[in-house]
């Protein structure tokens, strides 16, 4: 039989718990395998993700499967792919600690990282329909208080009609409650996440909330828009500084010939501000920006986050206001000023006096 690490996978035909027949294998990981088979009640067909077997008795590795079930159990929506089954089963090949399994949909397609390693970059009209299903799948997972933390291209899977579904949540983050505290489903300040695609706080260690995700799709747009990320270099930890610190090259720089307008630059550009505060709140608005700059292309305006339009219209009006004038040190030069003038007009009014007095 070989040794625990070097059994093969579930051959074809083979069945598991009595409730799935695998028909192949789709994909294999460190921690386990996922195999294209087939429920034989249902009789759909699934991906049926089975922990390696010399991994079955880590009680740290089903912890980490456990929690990612619990985790895709949360998520429903047309551009997500949620949980349809959980559960344990023996191997049919030997004794001993059961294997672990979650059942998910098929979703057969081809990932956005693999489109653009073959097509190159895309029409901008297809790039922002995409986008634009990652935001709604963002805002379905955000509305059920789950956090991706590694949204990527990789992440992305388009299905036959184009549309786009956000898998791979294994590196989530449920929010608790009312979203202002947070569950943390792994270690407290360790960094998770790829480091082309993490926003500054992430690459920090901070708490984090959606709006990273928010960030990491301001990424993805900006990607699609000019045909590469806005941060590279030669080690993970000088990507993350940069993401930190660097400021990213404008879009229409960037790609000039490509016909960006102003608008769905600035969108990318507020998607990626530095302050998660500076950034569009949830995907809802930043999908929501996307389609203002469709609608009026040159317009930079509309697309500010309303917070930062908020923060600029206020500073506008101090500075137009006769009361910003009025600081101690700015009403002193204004008495000053007036004082001189007084002196100056009474010197002109005693001479003018004398003159008058000598005729």
């Amino acid at each position: 039989m070989g040794s625990p690490s070097s059994l093969p996978p579930l051959g074809s035909g083979r069945r598991l718990g009595g409730k799935f027949e695998i028909v192949g294998v789709l994909g294999e990981g460190a921690t386990g395998i996922v195999y294209d088979a087939r429920r034989i009640v249902e009789g759909d067909r699934v991906a049926l993700k089975v922990i390696h077997q010399h991994l079955a008795g880590d009680s740290q590795i089903r912890g980490r499967f456990t929690r990612e079930a619990a985790i895709l159990g949360r998520l429903e929506g047309e551009h997500l792919c949620p949980l349809l089954d959980f559960g344990e089963a023996s191997d049919p090949r030997r004794a001993g600690a059961g294997l672990m399994y979650m059942v998910l949909p098929r979703v057969d397609g081809q990932t956005l990282d693999e489109l653009l390693k073959t097509a190159g970059r895309l029409l901008l009209s297809r790039a922002v329909s995409i986008v634009l299903d990652v935001c709604t799948a963002l805002s379905e997972a955000h509305a059920q208080g789950v956090i991706h933390r590694d949204l990527k291209p990789g992440n992305v899977i388009l299905r036959e009609n184009d549309r786009a579904v956000v898998v791979d949540f294994g590196m989530a983050k449920i929010i608790a409650g009312s979203g202002t505290g947070t569950t943390a489903l792994t270690q407290h300040n360790m960094v998770f996440g790829t480091p082309e695609y993490m926003a500054p706080e992430q690459a920090r260690g901070d708490e984090i909330d959606a709006r990273c995700d928010v960030y990491a799709a301001g990424i993805i747009l900006y990607e699609l828009l000019t045909g590469g990320v806005p941060f590279v270099g030669a080690t993970p930890l000088s990507v993350l500084t940069a993401h930190m610190t660097a400021i990213p090259q404008p879009p229409r720089e960037r790609a000039p010939e490509r016909d960006i307008s102003p608008a769905l630059e600035a969108v990318a550009l507020h998607a990626m501000a530095k302050k998660p505060s500076d950034r569009y709140a949830t995907a809802d608005a930043l999908g929501a920006s996307i389609r203002q700059a469709l609608a009026d292309p040159q317009d930079v305006q509309a697309v500010r986050p309303p917070q930062v339009r908020e923060a600029a219209n206020t500073a506008r009006a101090n500075a137009l206001s006769p009361s910003h004038a009025a600081t101690p040190g700015g009403s002193r030069r204004l008495w000053l000023v007036v004082c001189l003038l007084a002196g100056l007009a009474g010197i002109v009014l005693g001479a003018w006096l004398s003159m008058r007095l000598d005729q």
